[in-house]
């Protein structure tokens, strides 16, 4: 019965993206890997993907957008993205609302939060997305999809001319990854902003 239960587990890690068999690590492009210090706690950014945890998410919004993110472009609230502190830049995590059941895949392109127990701060429309606007913090899941993650990094490596467009990652994402067979979408926002170009 014990093996039985074991296998069941694998299959259920192995569809949400990341196996804990082994760590998938980042071959391609990685921003703000360095170690580094907020309020005199030290954070080590993760060179892998594999992540999958409960804990709680919160949004920014107004007073940041326009912004620099940790990874240069300027923050925009009506994208599709959220700040960890210690995931890879990028990675694509799907996020679930568990008081709601809504989930929806976002960005991860920048470094928050910086609160005790908050494991995600999650763009304007990513919370709206999720139901989580209105009461400002909410109980989430965090999985991290390793195929898109290593599929973006990958691109920004080997297609350095994108980035001299002046293109978000989150429309290199959508564009070239997500519209692939096989490979999940970031989470459509109903706003004609949800795309947009930086410069």
């Amino acid at each position: 019965m014990k093996k039985y239960n074991a296998t069941i587990y694998m299959v259920i890690l192995l569809l949400t993206g990341c196996s804990t068999l082994h760590k998938h690590s980042v071959r391609g492009v990685i921003y703000s890997s360095k170690t580094y210090t907020i309020k005199g706690v030290k954070y080590t950014p993760q060179l892998y993907y594999n992540y999958d945890k409960v804990g709680l998410a919160s949004w920014y919004g107004p007073e940041c957008h326009g912004k620099p993110k940790a990874q240069g472009e300027p923050y925009d609230q009506y994208a599709m993205t959220a700040a960890h502190k210690t995931l890879p830049l990028p990675t694509i995590v799907k996020v679930t609302n568990l008081a709601n059941g809504k989930s929806a895949v976002v960005l991860v392109d920048d470094r928050g939060p910086y609160i005790e127990k908050r494991i995600l701060d999650l763009s304007v429309s990513a919370a709206k997305m999720l139901g989580t606007y209105d009461s400002g913090v909410a109980k989430v899941r965090v999985q991290a999809l390793c195929k898109e993650s290593d599929a973006l990094s990958m691109y920004l490596k080997e297609n350095k001319g994108a980035m001299s467009k002046r293109q978000t990652w989150e429309h290199i994402y959508r564009s070239n990854i997500g519209a692939r067979n096989g490979y999940q979408q970031l989470t459509t926002v109903p706003q004609s902003t949800n795309i947009r170009t930086f410069r």
